[in-house]
């Protein structure tokens, strides 16, 4: 992370730890609902345990390796992008440095959309 004084790149980690567990948190929410199918009556164990599976499978591996592959400062944007973490939440010192990625990413998911 070439630019960013030690401060910056702590709370780049930071920040970068809780877009993780918003985006993760999302995934979850999305599991468990298949908990209260389950609990519901509407779900079988077997249909559950394989909501598990695809959960395991893809969802949480593929988040686990976008992660592990981008840099502090890229999640941050991302985070930024998904609308996990306010640009507001960075000193404005920081917000110009990400600023470039933010706008990156919000190009990026629009695409995909």
């Amino acid at each position: 992370m070439d630019g960013f004084t030690k401060t910056e790149r702590k709370v780049l980690r930071e920040i970068a730890g809780e877009v993780y567990e918003w985006e993760l948190h999302g995934h979850l929410e999305e599991l468990d609902k298949a908990f209260s199918s389950w609990r519901a009556g509407k779900l079988l164990s077997s249909e559950l345990s394989a909501e598990i599976h695809e959960f395991h499978q893809h969802a949480a591996r593929e988040l686990w390796s976008m992660y592990q592959l981008l840099k502090e400062d890229q999640i941050v944007a991302r985070g930024i992008a998904l609308g996990a973490i306010p640009e507001e939440r960075l000193n404005p010192a920081l917000r110009e440095k990400i600023k470039p990625l933010s706008h990156y990413y919000r190009r990026d998911e629009g695409d995909a959309a």
